[in-house]
């Protein structure tokens, strides 16, 4: 275990110690995770309603959905890295409040370059939420609970973004989608006043040097995990993401029943990100959690994209798809955690992580669907390179160096 700091830099909540957690701290930051989130699910619920009053073209509305990946993918260690030199606790109250402001100066613009940028800063406070929490989250934990509560944090993206795309509909129709996104606001701005009552202002804190942000780079447990997440996400979004339109394009499904059930299978997915902090807490090593997802989503995967058959088996594939891969984000930001934690390094490790997995998202369903139709591969070879995914992110597993630990 590295060193704590001393002094003001490195207080935290009364209830943290060496043999002790912070539960309040942990719940605050998984609702800001959660919060973050929403800002994926939300925009795209929005979406369709957005299109009709800015007159956007499709390019514009794909620009406009990817903005999020597109910081995360172009900047991620650099922004965790930096944002290290700050406090993880400061930068995710920094993040919460650019989501506050960014909602509510949304629901005041009456331009395409307001709307557009008002997502900008929606997506930065967004990341820098997503890079502040899980360190942030090893910090307030006892090493006892690390490995529990660093795997719980993957639940924070299907959680949010599943309950926004089940909710913002229904919140569009009673308020316009100008309230909904007060109402987002008003919910950021709750979760804010949460953060500051309960998790540290400060948080591990260290000067910005090439050393810290090297570290990352250097260690191959942390590129290691960085490319099983991108090509898990990958999966992830091709399957799950482009399920609607598939159920849509091939059942005849109507896009309101075909959005329900994609975030149906989406929320699925955070069961099985407990159940694999779990496996991790009560001792089941990584090696075997994450090629146990792999393995599941590698079977299920034949099911979601096979149109003949029945709609109802295609949904029940994708919804096993959905619960047994969220075995994979929960180990990986355990074993993220294991490896960079307390260290220098650990907001470029989350940062590099989440470029990886925004590179994932940004590529990933773009060359399934190039496989099934530019090569005339069909649902066969979207299938089979999928399964290829699963088994390169299982043998990162495998492979990683046990005990590893930046410097």
């Amino acid at each position: 275990m590295a060193r704590r700091p001393t002094g003001p830099a490195a207080r935290a909540p009364a209830a943290t110690g060496p043999d002790r957690t912070s539960w309040t701290a942990v719940a605050g930051l998984m609702a800001a995770g959660v919060v973050a989130a929403a800002q994926i699910g939300g925009a795209s619920a929005a979406l369709p309603v957005l299109t009709d009053e800015f007159g956007l073209s499709s390019t514009t509305a794909a620009w406009y959905l990817s903005t999020v990946s597109a910081l995360g993918a172009g900047g991620g260690a650099l922004l965790g890295w930096l944002g290290q030199t700050l406090g993880f606790g400061r930068q995710v109250r920094i993040g919460l409040l650019a989501i506050v402001l960014a909602d509510l100066g949304g629901a005041a613009v009456d331009s395409l370059a307001g709307l557009l940028a008002a997502r900008v800063a929606e997506g930065l406070g967004l990341v820098m939420v997503i890079l502040a929490a899980p360190p942030l989250l090893s910090e307030v934990a006892a090493p006892a609970r690390r490995r529990l509560v660093a795997g719980a944090w993957g639940a924070y993206l299907p959680v949010g973004s599943g309950l926004a795309a089940l909710l913002v509909p229904p919140a569009i129709g009673l308020w316009g989608w100008r309230g909904a996104s007060v109402a987002d606001a008003f919910l950021a701005a709750v979760v804010l006043g949460l953060v500051l009552r309960w998790v540290p202002s400060t948080g591990t804190r260290a000067r910005a040097s090439a050393g810290g942000f090297l570290g990352a780079f250097r260690s191959r447990s942390v590129l290691l995990i960085t490319a099983a997440f991108g090509l898990y996400s990958a999966q992830f979004l091709a399957v799950v993401g482009l399920l609607p339109a598939s159920l849509v394009a091939d059942e005849g499904l109507s896009v309101a029943t075909a959005g329900l059930l994609g975030a149906i299978a989406f929320l699925v997915s955070a069961p099985g990100n407990f159940l694999g902090a779990y496996l991790l807490h009560r001792g089941v090593p990584l090696r075997w959690v994450v090629p146990a997802g792999c393995a599941g989503m590698a079977v299920a995967v034949w099911g979601v994209l096979d149109p003949a058959l029945p709609v109802a088996l295609r949904v029940a594939s994708a919804i096993a798809f959905s619960f047994v891969g969220g075995l994979v984000p929960s180990s990986l930001f355990a074993g993220l955690a294991a490896v960079s934690a307390g260290s220098r390094s650990a907001g470029a490790a989350i940062g590099l992580l989440t470029q990886g997995s925004a590179a994932g998202q940004l590529l990933g369903p773009p060359v399934v669907v190039a496989v099934g139709t530019a090569l005339a591969a069909g649902p066969t070879g979207q299938s089979a390179l999928l399964v290829s995914f699963a088994c390169l992110v299982a043998l990162a597993a495998v492979v990683l160096p046990r005990g590893e630990r930046i410097a």
